[in-house]
């Protein structure tokens, strides 16, 4: 019976994931300011003092609104193309403002 009860608490012991060994991924903080009409400010953070800033046309018009939607796509396009997704989103300011969150899987 002790032989059994060891066995189950080995085999428990392997089916259960090793967490603690993996690293943590890697997090990249994208900060948007939207100012309507005006411009798109986004902060991009891959780290303590590594930040950098894109600014594109927010516009108000139609080719302004495509314009906008062309600098979201570069800038999302090139986190995706690097391996990173989405994980979280929240805003804040009235809407103005709104933080992504993106991970990138160690392999």
């Amino acid at each position: 019976m002790k032989k059994l009860l060891l066995l189950c608490a080995c085999l428990l012991a392997l089916a259960s994931p090793l967490r603690a060994l993996a690293d943590p991924p890697d997090i990249v903080v994208v900060r948007i300011k939207d100012g309507v009409g005006g411009s798109i400010t986004a902060i991009i953070t891959r780290g303590e003092g590594k930040s950098e800033t894109v600014t594109f046309d927010a516009g108000g018009s139609e080719k302004g609104l495509a314009t906008a939607s062309e600098g979201y796509y570069k800038l999302f396009h090139s986190l995706y193309q690097s391996g990173y997704t989405l994980q979280s989103t929240f805003s804040s300011g009235g809407g103005f403002f709104t933080t992504l969150l993106f991970t990138k899987a160690h392999p």
